[in-house]
């Protein structure tokens, strides 16, 4: 694996539990509808035992955005990214991480700049079912209780049971006052202008690090953090347009202006 001077390349060993990866009160959701969304396999190395642990979102033919929680306490090689397909497991095509770049400001306390780049071994290719999600311009101005939806997999309900299809729900954006006063007493989370809370009623994430948070086809946020699996608490995502320059700046084609396949683009929303 390649070194950079604050690339995350070797984790614990794998141990630890999946993060939560429910969405609640969501409508069936197609690949063809979200075709940049892919589900990061995990296999436990001891086990053999395979699950869909996050969710990530192509954001060039060589990169996908994701948090950096998800990798907390694992290791990136017993990843596989599950790309083109609507089941978390089945079907599509899976591609192989060459290395992993973890925001250099990210605290796992926290959740303070969850944010991470995987890069790829091969370029993926475009077809019906893959291809590449937009960001928004560095400093996107994101108005209180303005309409996006949320994207991924997970449980049908609280209690289960798991949902190996994607779903989706409209819901949106807080503001950050009402958020901080949510959260105040909450060790576990930094309300912050790097982020972005939403709120839907009868609907929540409740989980599935790093589902994508959306305007058309512009990916504004994804999934951080929450506390409950309904709608009495704001889900919290890392917002996007805080990184840009940085995701930018570090999704680098290997081969410059020869690499294949299409580069990080982004789009006003």
């Amino acid at each position: 694996m390649e070194l950079k001077s604050f690339l995350v390349l070797t984790f614990v060993s794998a141990a630890a539990e999946s993060p939560d990866s429910r969405i609640v009160g969501g409508d069936p959701a197609s690949i063809y509808e979200y075709p940049f969304i892919v589900s990061l396999v995990y296999t436990d190395p001891v086990t053999g035992y395979r699950e869909q642990r996050c969710t990530g979102s192509i954001i060039s033919s060589w990169h996908v955005l994701t948090t950096a929680s998800c990798f907390d306490e694992v290791n990136i090689e017993d990843f596989k990214i599950h790309a083109g397909a609507t089941h978390s497991l089945q079907g599509g095509s899976n591609f192989d991480i060459y290395y992993l770049v973890v925001h250099p400001e990210y605290e796992p306390r926290n959740r303070t700049a969850d944010i991470a780049i995987m890069m790829l071994y091969d370029p993926i290719g475009v077809t019906d079912t893959i291809n590449v999600v937009y960001l928004p311009p560095q400093e996107t101005h994101i108005p209180d209780g303005y309409p996006m939806r949320a994207v991924g997999w997970g449980y049908k309900g609280e209690y289960g049971p798991k949902n190996y299809f994607l779903y989706e729900f409209d819901t949106r954006t807080i503001p950050q006052q009402q958020c901080l006063r949510e959260f105040e007493n909450n060790d576990n989370i930094i309300v912050y202008d790097q982020v972005i809370c939403t709120q839907a009623q009868g609907r929540s994430m409740c989980g599935d690090s790093g589902a994508p948070l959306l305007i058309n086809n512009v990916i504004m946020g994804f999934f951080s953090y929450s506390t409950t699996c309904d709608d009495s608490v704001p889900d919290v995502f890392t917002r996007i347009d805080r990184h840009t320059g940085w995701i930018l700046q570090e999704a680098v084609s290997p081969y410059g202006a020869r690499s294949e396949g299409v580069p990080v683009r982004v789009k006003t929303i």
